[in-house]
């Protein structure tokens, strides 16, 4: 349980970033000092989180994934520090309250100024795969699903993120596609994809970040079969993808004995 901080809460980046942007919004709200995990990261990105604050109490209240929205979307204005309990704030409602807060003009302009390749927006066309893995690989789409996208796209490049790109599936598309892998740090990966005119997701929340900060985009992205994080794929401007004929990639092991028997497999 943390108090005016998310230092130390679950997950990876991208549970992060749900969670300080939660908080940034009802710190803001109550002038609380507070603590952010994964500073530089947002500051990297050009988002700013609210730091300013003053105020700390000796009482407490409890914020929880059954309440957050509730102090945010209602300006709630409380003196006391907030206790966090086990809280991801992956809500179809705050996913469109971050959209509508990132795409403002003046978040928007403060993340193109502080991206690096800021210079691709809106001028290549391009095409971004990432495909997420990991300990969620039954969890992926499948090659099938990238592959009917990939197939009816005309583009230049193309470019792949994974954390396994060594996976025969991620090898199969780089084969066929002539696709270039990406190997730069998450931040500048979420720089570097979101300036692509086509951008193909996985589920989750690192993918949904490349999608959110992608301003000149067509996104595509999966209907979710097997959902381990909450509703976030909610934009309508999004191209959701049917992927029920996909099949999710044999794990990495099996992948590979089948790669060594049969040629490529996955």
């Amino acid at each position: 349980m943390n108090i005016n901080s998310t230092l130390n809460t679950h997950g990876r980046f991208g549970n992060h970033f749900f969670r300080n942007l939660a908080f940034h919004f009802i710190a803001k709200n109550n002038n609380l000092k507070f603590t952010y995990s994964y500073p530089d990261k947002f500051s990297q990105l050009g988002i700013s989180l609210y730091k300013d604050g003053t105020n700390q109490y000796n009482d407490k209240i409890d914020i929880d994934d059954s309440n957050f929205f509730d102090f945010i979307k209602n300006d709630v204005k409380f003196n006391k520090n907030i206790s966090i309990k086990d809280m991801y704030a992956q809500t179809s409602e705050f996913s469109t309250y971050i959209k509508n807060y990132i795409h403002e003009d003046e978040q928007k302009n403060k993340i193109i100024e502080n991206n690096i390749f800021k210079n691709r927006y809106n001028n290549n066309n391009d095409v971004f795969l990432h495909i997420r893995m990991g300990d969620s690989i039954d969890k992926n789409p499948g090659f099938i699903y990238y592959d009917s996208i990939l197939d009816k796209l005309s583009f230049d490049n193309g470019y792949i993120s994974s954390d396994l790109l060594s996976h025969p599936m991620c090898s199969a598309l780089i084969n066929k596609y002539k696709l270039k892998p990406v190997l730069i740090q998450e931040v500048e990966t979420i720089m570097f994809g979101s300036t692509c005119k086509y951008i193909v997701l996985s589920n989750g929340t690192f993918s949904w970040m490349i999608g959110l900060l992608a301003f000149y985009s067509s996104i595509y992205y999966p209907k979710v079969k097997n959902k381990w994080h909450g509703d976030i794929f909610v934009f309508s401007e999004w191209n959701e993808i049917d992927a029920s004929t996909s099949v999710s990639p044999f794990p990495y092991h099996i992948a590979l004995k089948f790669k060594q028997k049969y040629g490529t497999k996955y």
